[in-house]
């Protein structure tokens, strides 16, 4: 009998790009556009200048391009510091319960600039690296947003413990399969990638959490996975040895990634023939975390559809996952921009004062007395019915938004956020407000057509000088 890390290496190495659905296809591009959009914009971070700074200290030859730069550094360095850019802003696609793009997307960039890879390339690597992600993830996590302290073990939890495993770190096997099929790796190369890459997972983080201030490592640092996608890869073409069935038995990868247990069947249950990516992918439409989007969406209609501004409105009461309840969700001292990305109340408050999204996490916005004032308007709990609802339907995100303005009360309420609707032509005016916080209008719109075009790239080398400061 087969097990799950044969499936696994099966799939990957079965799988080309002609055998990809029209559907995987167009959302694999979609996610590149996205990511590297908001890769671009997060250069003026905190978070993107420290792993810029320190990516060109680490240095190596000139073989790969830091997103929205003139630097060329060795291709794990340059995947090091795209991986943390893409997840600097928390504007980046999701799909519960991880985000793939960061940490799915640098290192077979990286990698593909050095082989001269073409755009097909780079869209099977993506779509391996996403669909595997979220299969891995769900072994060990589940589709549960909530767990009671009276359940028992069961998959998705860490032993011993009512908190759900963060399954972030799933992406490192997922990123290493596509980095290796864009190397076009041979299978005993291949099974030593992923054996390496499994050997490289990072601990689960779940302390994040409730930890104030809000770390930039939040729930895994995506540059460092991405590098270590990269010397899996490459140490495995060197013929460096590893576990070859890391994901096996009852000591394999689920084990020492803290579930009480896991199931492989969520893996392999139709590997290859049915996309479980499609469908689930998230894209934001606002630049702070995912599960604050929906309240965002109702805030919004409200003070739109009524005309209201900061000062008509008296209070606003948001009920939605009991995550909400937690000290980062409720921090109103923002002391950055990554706390400011956490806060429901900051959120809440910039959207009030219709600032651009492009300034959301700026300096300035961040110390606006006029917006740190609205936040005391804001109060959050959990939504009674949560879990009600998400137990049947996993995905959703029951959310609940009251205002009081005027003298009235307003109300709106919805299970599932604008960002699973996404057409292609906001996604492109998304990226091309990104891209043109850093890029000359030139190289804007060369970027734009390459990457509407992805797929008819020849090599991804000009997507990605399209993309740089380089001439």
């Amino acid at each position: 009998m087969k097990g799950p890390t044969e499936e696994l290496l099966n799939f990957v190495m079965a799988t080309d790009f002609r055998d990809l659905p029209d559907q995987v296809v167009r959302e694999s591009k979609r996610i590149v556009m996205d990511s590297i959009g908001v890769a671009v914009a997060a250069l003026e971070s905190d978070k993107g200048r420290c792993a810029v700074t320190l990516a060109k200290r680490l240095g190596g030859g000139p073989e790969s391009a830091i997103l929205g730069t003139r630097d060329r550094l060795s291709c794990a360095n340059a995947a090091f510091a795209n991986g943390e850019l893409i997840n600097a802003l928390d504007f980046d696609a999701y799909s519960f319960p991880l985000h793939p793009p960061p940490s799915i997307i640098p290192a077979p960039l990286a990698i593909g600039e050095t082989v001269g890879a073409s755009g097909k390339d780079l869209i099977l690597a993506v779509a391996l690296g996403y669909e595997i992600s979220l299969r891995l993830a769900v072994t060990v996590r589940g589709l549960k947003r909530v767990f009671s302290s009276a359940e028992g073990i069961e998959v998705g939890k860490i032993t011993g413990t009512k908190y759900p495993v963060s399954s972030v770190g799933a992406t490192v096997i997922a990123g290493a399969a596509g980095a290796g099929k864009v190397l076009k790796l041979d299978r005993d190369t291949m099974a030593r990638a992923i054996g390496l890459a499994a050997h490289y997972c990072p601990i689960p983080q779940s302390k994040w959490r409730f930890t104030s201030p809000i770390p930039m490592t939040k729930y895994i640092s995506s540059g460092w996975v991405s590098l270590a996608e990269v010397v899996a890869v490459l140490l495995a073409g060197t013929g460096y040895t590893a576990d070859t069935t890391p994901l096996d038995g009852e000591l394999g990868w689920w084990r020492y990634f803290g579930s009480g247990a896991w199931n492989p069947e969520a893996l392999t249950e139709k590997l290859g023939s049915e996309w479980r990516m499609l469908g689930k992918v998230e894209y934001k439409p606002y630049p702070c975390w995912g599960d604050g989007h929906l309240a965002l969406d109702c805030f919004i209609k409200i003070i739109n559809e009524n005309s209201l501004r900061p000062e008509d409105i008296e209070s606003v009461k948001v009920q939605t996952t009991p995550s909400i309840t937690h000290p980062r969700q409720k921090e109103k001292n923002i002391r950055d921009h990554m706390v400011a990305q956490f806060s429901l109340p900051y959120v809440i408050a910039v959207a009030a004062n219709r600032i651009d999204l492009s300034r959301w996490q700026d300096p300035e916005t961040i110390k606006d007395k006029q917006i740190l004032g609205f936040m005391d308007k804001v109060m959050q709990e959990a939504h009674p019915d949560f879990a009600k609802v998400q137990a049947k339907e996993p995905y959703s995100m029951l959310t609940s938004v009251e205002v009081k303005a005027k003298g009235k009360v307003f109300q709106e309420q919805g299970k599932y956020n604008r960002g699973f609707e996404m057409t292609d032509d906001e996604l492109r005016r998304k990226c091309k407000a990104n891209l043109s916080k850093v890029l000359p209008s030139a190289k804007v719109d060369r970027a734009m057509g390459s990457l509407i075009d992805l797929d008819k790239v020849e090599n991804i080398g000009t997507l990605v000088q399209a993309v740089t400061l380089t001439k």
